[in-house]
Parts: structure tokens; C-alpha cells; sequence
């Protein structure tokens, strides 16, 4: 499975594609046509019954404003203003790393932050644990915000 990002002439979508095979189809400015895939939690996720295929000599111009938004990271305030299970792309500052430890489960607290805030970032299971250090940018794909009781206005982001 990989993760991508698609445009059309007036906006962009966050793609989901579980045919790894299809990767050499979603490289920049190559123009396809998608049918059959279906839209969860505001993400378009291509499976074995969609087809996607180039689309042989049609052309398309997307604005530099459609690219400059699917190209943004989202500003940390903007994370807590948003509902909960909002989906979270972008490039972010690793400031904070811990290691929660519980009986059944080890998480990694990865503390991200940008000049609007800090938020964490919750790694379990193949995401804990990634080799990263105070100042490294991490990128964030498909990552859900969730509220959180330890402290005020808590939010946090994981991987589903």
C-alpha cells in the first residue's frame, strides 16, 4: 500500500492505493483516469476493483493554487480548532520524543510542533519506535486527530 495525491483543475485528493503495482501510475504530472474506487473519511482509496489507467492524450492544467494546497502542511492550531477523527497529512518538527511503556502495549509519544503550537503524534505497533531525533521532520500520512482527557484542550494524532 502506498499513500498519494491526485488533482484535478480545481481540487486535490488524498489517495489511498493498496495495488502497489500501481505506483509508476501516480508519479507527478502524469495524467490519469481513476473509476471504481470509493471515498473513506474524506480519503479516495484504490482497491483491486478500480481501475486506473492513463488517460492517453487528454491534458489538464491545475492551478498553482490547487498545488500550493495539496502541497500544505496544516498549522497546529488549526489541528486543535478542527473535529476529532479529521485526517492529517504534512511535513512537521520532530521537538519531543518518550517512550510510553503499558502492560499490554509500547507507544511512542513523538511531540511535533510548528510557531502556532506543539501537538503529539501517537506511534504503536510498526510506527513506534522510528529512528528520528529532536529537530527531524517528520511527514505524516493518513494520521487522525483524537481528543485526549490527560491535560486541557489534549489532542493527539494516530495512525489508522
Amino acid at each position: 500500500m502506498f499513500h498519494a495525491t491526485v488533482a484535478t483543475e480545481s481540487q486535490f485528493f488524498q489517495v489511498k492505493v493498496f495495488n502497489v503495482d500501481l505506483k509508476e501510475m501516480f508519479t507527478k504530472n502524469k495524467i490519469i483516469e481513476i473509476t471504481n474506487c470509493f471515498e473513506n473519511k474524506g480519503i479516495l482509496e484504490i482497491n483491486e476493483a478500480s481501475l486506473v489507467f492513463e488517460a492517453g492524450h487528454k491534458k489538464i492544467e491545475v492551478p498553482n493554487g490547487v498545488i500550493k494546497r495539496a502541497n500544505e502542511t496544516p498549522k497546529i492550531d488549526h489541528l486543535y480548532k478542527g473535529a476529532s477523527g479529521t485526517m492529517v497529512y504534512g511535513l512537521f518538527m520532530l521537538h519531543k520524543e518518550a517512550v510510553e511503556n503499558r502492560k499490554k502495549f509500547i507507544n511512542t509519544i513523538y511531540e511535533i510542533q510548528d510557531n502556532t503550537g506543539k501537538i503529539d503524534v501517537v506511534g504503536n505497533g510498526k510506527w513506534h519506535n522510528i529512528k528520528c531525533k529532536e529537530g527531524d521532520k517528520l511527514r505524516l500520512f493518513c494520521f487522525q486527530t483524537r481528543r485526549i482527557a490527560r491535560e486541557q484542550n489534549g489532542r493527539f494524532l494516530r495512525r489508522y
